[in-house]
């Protein structure tokens, strides 16, 4: 069986795409029914890349749930 060596926890669920477009290095994650691209910045590796971009998704996405679990929850109560 194969094993990425960069295997992080993190990355289940998310497929990562480098690439060059018009000569800036970028990176595209997909996973969870959505993709999101983002450039690679000055000074950062494409893990640090794909790291960056799945947190700040990953937050996003929890946020989004919370306000659905209090929409409900204030739904039930009224």
């Amino acid at each position: 069986m194969y094993r990425n060596p960069f295997y992080l926890g993190w990355n289940k669920g998310w497929s990562f795409l480098f690439f060059l477009e018009g000569g800036i290095a970028k990176i595209e994650a997909k996973g969870f029914g959505i993709s999101i691209t983002t450039k690679v910045e000055k000074g950062e590796s494409p893990l640090e890349s794909a790291d960056r971009l799945v947190s700040k998704e990953q937050r996003i996405r929890k946020s989004r749930y919370y306000s659905w679990v209090k929409s409900i929850n204030e739904k039930t109560i009224n």
